[in-house]
């Protein structure tokens, strides 16, 4: 190789990529889950909303339908119980969390 062509190679060389930053690949990855986990705890939590509102706009009718029949009350327990192990696996301490939302809706119905 001629001085030129060593001088072209070593100019290409000293503009190569840096190596692979692996903390800055961790922080992108924890930051596409932590939006993830948002989108997922927003959407459990907007449907434990409308199943509370549902609950409570129909309880007098779910009341005596229970009344009806004694098995009737275990279909409603179990659905309860459902529902209360299904929001057992959010973080307490997420922004949008549980804690959050109760807190919002006391100082809203007790002001």
């Amino acid at each position: 190789m001629s001085e030129l062509d060593d001088r072209l190679t070593a100019a290409l060389r000293a503009d190569a990529p840096a190596e692979r930053d692996v903390m800055f690949r961790v922080e992108v990855l924890m930051r596409l889950e932590r939006a993830r986990f948002r989108r997922r705890l927003i959407l459990t939590m907007a449907a434990a909303f409308v199943a509370a509102v549902l609950l409570a706009v129909n309880a007098p009718t779910i009341a005596a339908w229970m009344a009806m029949d004694l098995q009737r009350v275990w279909i409603v327990a179990l659905g309860a119980s459902t529902a209360l192990f299904a929001l057992a696996g959010m973080s307490v301490e997420a922004p949008y969390g549980p804690t959050v939302l109760v807190r919002a809706l006391g100082r809203w119905l007790y002001p």
